[in-house]
């Protein structure tokens, strides 16, 4: 995992702490799924049938610690993405088991469960027909967070479809779909979705700050120039809906070879970050294929690239997405190891 991967699964926990089976649309899961049967049961509510099934320990002991189960049980409809045990498992404590998340009595903490496990509900019966093949949304029971004044979208999953499956946020698969309830539909997930916090801007200002191993010094350096002010405003606007491909300092100093960051023109300036802003909404690394993709500067071109993808514009080497589906609230990042030339 590279650096910037595990500072970015520690600031997932640390917003935590403050906080016959098919998948969707296909005839089998893959391998790795869950190997445990998840029977339809249309006579029980989706907490009875979670109750039910070992996998969803972990889960039904955080729906009881945020006091979710009774709404969960009602009319409905509602469709639960449901992480599984192993799903729960990649937390750090206290979030990471049944016996730990029982033992939770901080109130802050009980509330910012509350508001990642609504992240998971959808208030509709969605079946795994009813996901369109593509890109899609969904807005969740998570109330919206409002700072400031400001409403945050941090309440929509993003979903894609595609001859691999379904996938949340670029990053997690369904593994089990369809698992019927009286009240609902339960889709089991590999993977405990994280409601974005942070702007697009916000994440390159944190980690170039640290004071430990900082990142996207140079970035935040090119986006603070003046000729470069309506990228940084649309990478830190709330509304905005952008894909950012965002290099690495490595990655600069590639393109640079020794020379300082003053030393590229505004036009050139300018002509290189377009080049790496999708301005037509989240394109997650599920969503793409080898082929062509518009920027704010024009196009580049995406190439399979073993279980990932390359992106080239009119010159240089091609850079690798090296951390892909960094959610943010007005947007996504992917994390790519060589500057895009025009």
């Amino acid at each position: 995992m590279d650096r910037f991967s595990k500072t970015w699964s520690l600031l997932r926990v640390l917003a935590l702490w403050l906080g016959g089976v098919a998948a969707l649309g296909l005839a089998a899961c893959d391998d790795d799924d869950d190997d445990d049967a998840m029977p339809a049961n249309t006579t029980q509510n989706i907490v009875q049938v979670a109750q039910g099934n070992a996998s969803f320990s972990t889960l039904v002991a955080a729906v009881t610690k945020a006091d979710l189960g009774t709404t969960l049980s009602g009319t409905g409809p509602f469709t639960v993405f449901a992480p599984t045990n192993d799903a729960f498992a990649k937390l750090s404590p206290p979030y990471n088991t049944a016996a730990n998340i029982t033992a939770i009595t901080d109130a802050n903490q009980i509330a910012t469960l509350r508001g990642i496990l609504l992240y998971h509900v959808v208030g509709a019966n969605i079946k795994a027909a009813d996901i369109p093949s593509g890109a899609s949304t969904r807005t969740t029971a998570r109330p919206a967070s409002v700072v400031g004044g400001v409403t945050l979208n941090d309440n929509t999953i993003y979903l894609s479809k595609n001859s691999n499956g379904v996938f949340i946020n670029g990053n997690t698969k369904v593994v089990t779909a369809d698992v019927a309830a009286s009240n609902g539909t339960i889709h089991a997930i590999d993977n405990v979705l994280m409601p974005p916090s942070q702007t697009i801007a916000q994440i390159v200002v944190a980690n170039a700050s640290r004071t430990t191993n900082p990142e996207f010094t140079l970035l935040l350096q090119a986006l603070q120039r003046p000729a470069a002010s309506a990228i940084l405003t649309a990478a830190g606007t709330q509304s905005a809906n952008v894909t950012v491909f965002a290099p690495t300092d490595a990655a600069f100093r590639t393109l640079l070879n020794g020379a300082a960051l003053s030393s590229v023109s505004d036009a050139d300036l300018t002509a290189i970050l377009s080049r790496h802003v999708i301005g037509t909404g989240r394109v997650f690394s599920t969503d793409l294929t080898a082929g062509t993709v518009t920027t704010l500067g024009g196009p580049v071109t995406v190439a399979a690239a073993g279980t990932g993808f390359t992106v080239r514009g009119g010159a240089g080497t091609a850079a690798n997405i090296t951390t892909a589906n960094v959610l943010a609230t007005n947007g996504v990042v992917h994390i790519i190891d060589q500057v895009i030339r025009p």
